[in-house]
């Protein structure tokens, strides 16, 4: 009586992995061996491959790419369970399997239908993966950088930090900001912005090297002169601003700049009245952290 052949002892998974250590690799090997057996020994051993551009596994002519979103020795096993009990879905759901035994139990056979058999969801696979291409990424992220204005006739350069973030909607970027400027000479004046953006290409895309930026929202003015109580102003502001930027992975480097249009006079009254440039300009400098979808 014919059986399938077993699976030889000597037989092991081929380690091409320099990542695997002794340990993990002695169990990746046992729980493997266990499934190609209790399958019946009919498939040959795998092999796990890792190189500095990915890792996969090589196994009866194909190749599996292992996504990093676990232990290698895990995701190895995930995989070859996958194709094991893939194969016998599909040998299960085989039209002519099916008639093949139902003929061998003396049972009657239904006719068979136009209509397709309904898709069985491929299990063991993560749903979303973790972006190897460009293609795939997702993009957005946060910015923080150091924005400098330029000064008005009655105010001084301010200087101070800058928090963008934004997520991707299709080709463009959502997201708002939050900016604190400070004088850093003559009257005291700190200047707040809180804005909502509409952003395309750099720095939130890491693909991208120039970008651009609307944003839209409110600016606050305060002054602090001295032996007095605080004023502050308030005005809506719309900002438009160009950037180019180099990224270097998670990490990356930003430069912009920004014109400021506020829609209504921002000034306080006082001995010496303090009014801001209706039409102003900034530049800013800093580092982005986006796109964590990528490995």
């Amino acid at each position: 009586m014919w059986a399938p052949p077993l699976v030889a002892q000597s037989a092991h998974v081929e380690n091409r992995c320099p990542q695997l250590s002794a340990a993990a690799y002695e169990e990746l090997d046992a729980r493997v061996l266990l499934l190609l057996k209790s399958d019946g020994g009919a498939r040959p051993v795998p092999a796990v491959v890792c190189t500095a551009s990915g890792a996969w596994v090589e196994w009866d002519g194909r190749r599996y790419d292992i996504l990093g979103r676990g232990p290698i020795a895990d995701e190895v096993v995930d995989i070859v369970e996958t194709e094991l009990h893939g194969a016998e879905r599909k040998t299960d759901a085989d039209p002519k399997t099916t008639e093949g035994a139902a003929i061998a139990a003396g049972q009657p056979v239904l006719e068979r239908g136009s209509g397709s058999a309904p898709r069985v969801p491929t299990t063991g696979q993560p749903a979303d993966r973790v972006a190897q291409r460009a293609v795939d990424a997702r993009g957005g992220g946060i910015l923080l950088g150091i924005e400098t204005e330029l000064p008005s006739s009655t105010i001084a350069t301010a200087v101070g930090p800058s928090f963008d973030f934004g997520t991707s909607a299709g080709p463009l970027m959502l997201g708002g900001r939050e900016a604190f400027r400070f004088t850093v000479a003559g009257p005291r004046i700190a200047f707040m912005d809180f804005e909502a953006a509409l952003a395309y290409g750099a720095p939130l895309d890491p693909d991208k090297r120039f970008g651009v930026v609307a944003r839209f929202g409110a600016e606050w003015m305060v002054a602090y002169p001295e032996g007095n109580s605080s004023q502050a102003a308030v005005v809506p502001l719309a900002d438009v601003g160009l950037r180019v930027a180099q990224s270097f992975g998670l990490l990356g480097l930003w430069l912009g700049v920004d014109a400021h249009f506020r829609l209504a006079t921002l000034a306080l009254r006082s001995r010496q009245p303090v009014v801001a440039n209706d039409v102003g300009g900034s530049f800013s400098l800093g580092v982005s952290f986006v796109d964590w979808s990528r490995k």
